[in-house]
């Protein structure tokens, strides 16, 4: 992928998956829910922004993130199972 600068492996409280690649300088990602989500892509308009797409929002705050679907949904993910 073009301009990657970190890719993460992200566990959900929920039980699912995610697979979040951060692109160029930081503001854009690119969020595929595993094992065979569409790919969306999102962006900030600086950083410590919200990232948003489409249908889907994202906040960072250390090591897990917080999305948010258009109908409200909101699922948390953490760089390890384990949500440390």
């Amino acid at each position: 992928m073009p301009g990657l600068i970190a890719q993460r492996m992200m566990y959900c409280d929920d039980g699912s998956r995610v697979d979040v690649d951060f692109m160029g300088d930081g503001l854009r990602m690119a969020v595929t829910w595993l094992p065979k989500g569409k790919t969306e892509l999102l962006s900030a308009g600086t950083t410590g922004d919200e990232y948003r797409g489409t249908t889907l929002r994202a906040v960072v705050a250390g090591g897990s993130i917080a999305f948010t679907r258009a109908g409200g949904d909101i699922r948390i993910c953490h760089r390890n199972a384990e949500g440390k």
